[in-house]
């Protein structure tokens, strides 16, 4: 048989061993690129080479324009490089390759209507092209490989195989570049937080050994330089009181918890200091602590606020407490100069309203008591201020009370103080009546109703007389009364009980 009729076969043979090696020999470059360009443009020049052709790009897509720039070649004229544009739509051999993710051959770009020829390629004299697709599958295509010819044979079928290897080795050199520039700006981000946070962040190893501290933190502990912390206990940069609670929050941290305390360190210069520190591990994805880390917070000028507040509430405090003191003192003066005036009167009736006058007054001090023993400026709870309320009348009015029992009920309830005040009042006059006209047992009940507060107070008796009128009472504590519940329609004799029993509507703000 003629050796001749082998010669294409061999040759045919010859290519795709070639072509096998210079894959194998690309794969290898490709892994010791740092650098996505050199990849690309070694890509160019081993497709050039596999496929005998002079022409061989890479166009990259670019997603905002919608159109492919080339980014390496091999055979063009200055200019392309870098600046040539190509279309990404189906009409172009790259864009049909692709949208589509098939590779594409065409033969004979001037006759095939399915595509329009690239500007840059009718330039050339290019006849020929096949493309392939970079990428694509789980994460976006990068772009396409494409080799052109205007004098060699027609590309087949089999040259889409080479071709293809070789853009999906392109890819992975994609993939890993895109992977180290993604952890090269997490790791400037990381860096850049690091290095901007306005506290003191130490970054220790798992044991709380010192490994870096951030400049703003050198200044804030004023250091000069860290390499004179740099391998030393965390714990040394604390006084002695406070290193067993160090200790406890490195260990903390080593079990993968994270702690928080407060506590005082002076600076390396003797700067005296508070810090917030805050204490957590680094841990990796399989679940191993790296590191720990540490922010501290200088909060100096926050303790010396707050110890100027405290000092200010007690002065606060000492000053209320003595502005009350005088006014119950002023009371009190108030009630022992009408009972002077009492001793010089001889007329019973007047001596009476002088008595009850001087009761009034110091049912006015056992109220006001009640109201500043109470926390809240603003609202105040009207449970304990009744029940005090009450205590301190008992004790005032013991002539009247002469073992008698005063019980109470009364809804959870905040009032706002002058409301309590004239509840207060209320309660002391409508009491101090029943123990002064009534008998047994006196009982007050205090309920939420509606838009107003409901006061009543009953006693054992046998209730009030059947003409007795709250609106036309001339007495001056029920006219007290009276006004301050807006009028007579607020308070009303209860007689269903066979009790003396009064009931009072407190309206409320």
């Amino acid at each position: 048989m003629d050796p001749a009729a082998f010669a294409p076969a061999f040759a045919e043979l010859a290519q795709r061993l070639q072509q096998q090696e210079l894959l194998a020999d690309f794969g290898l470059f490709a892994l010791r690129g740092l650098t996505l360009q050199p990849v690309l443009d070694e890509a160019c020049r081993v497709a050039s080479r596999g496929l005998a052709s002079q022409f061989a790009k890479v166009l990259r897509y670019q997603p905002a324009e919608g159109d492919f720039l080339v980014v390496a070649g091999v055979g063009w004229r200055p200019g392309v490089v870098g600046h040539a544009r190509l279309g990404a739509d189906l009409a172009s051999p790259a864009g049909y390759a692709f949208r589509t993710g098939k590779p594409l051959i065409s033969n004979h770009l001037d006759a095939d209507d399915r595509f329009r020829t690239p500007d840059i390629l009718m330039e050339h004299n290019i006849q020929r092209a096949i493309n392939v697709l970079i990428g694509g599958g789980d994460t976006p295509a990068f772009g396409v490989l494409e080799v052109d010819s205007g004098e060699r044979s027609d590309f087949e079928s089999r040259d889409t195989a080479f071709l293809q290897g070789l853009a999906n080795i392109v890819a992975a050199a994609v993939e890993r570049t895109e992977r180290q520039e993604a952890l090269q700006r997490s790791e400037a981000m990381t860096r850049q937080l690091f290095e901007s946070s306005p506290d003191c962040v130490k970054v220790m190893d798992p044991d709380g050994y010192l490994q870096r501290m951030n400049v703003n933190g050198l200044g804030l502990l004023e250091i000069d330089d860290f390499s004179t912390l740099a391998g030393q206990p965390w714990e040394t940069l604390w006084p002695a009181a406070e290193r067993e609670q160090i200790r406890a929050m490195i260990e903390a941290a080593r079990a993968g918890r994270s702690g928080r305390f407060e506590a005082f360190c002076p600076t390396a210069k003797g700067t005296p200091k508070w810090w917030d520190v805050t204490v957590g591990p680094v841990m990796s994805e399989s679940g191993r602590i790296e590191s720990l880390v540490s922010v501290s917070r200088d909060i100096t000028q926050r303790r010396h606020d707050m110890a100027v507040k405290d000092q200010l509430l007690e002065q606060k405090d000492l000053l209320m407490q003595e502005v009350h003191h005088r006014v119950r003192n002023s009371l009190q003066l108030v009630r022992t100069l009408l009972q002077l005036q009492v001793l010089t009167i001889t007329d019973p009736a007047a001596r009476e309203a002088l008595e009850e006058a001087g009761q009034r007054v110091m049912t006015v001090a056992a109220v006001h008591k009640q109201l500043y023993v109470g926390q809240s400026v603003k609202e105040v709870e009207l449970q304990p201020y009744l029940e005090g309320l009450l205590a301190d009348l008992s004790v005032s009015l013991t002539d009247q009370v002469n073992g008698r029992r005063i019980t109470w009920t009364a809804d959870a309830m905040q009032l706002p103080p002058d409301c309590l005040t004239s509840l207060g009042l209320i309660v002391a006059e409508l009491v101090t009546n029943a123990l002064k006209y009534g008998v047994g047992q006196v009982k007050v009940t205090v309920q939420m109703a509606d838009a107003a507060v409901r006061i009543s107070v009953e006693d054992e008796g046998p209730g009030f007389p059947d003409g007795f009128d709250p609106g036309r009472s001339h007495g001056l504590g029920m006219r007290l009364v009276t006004s301050m519940a807006n009028g007579a329609d607020g308070v009303h004799v209860d007689r269903s009980g066979g009790t003396s029993r009064i009931v009072v509507d407190l309206p409320l703000p």
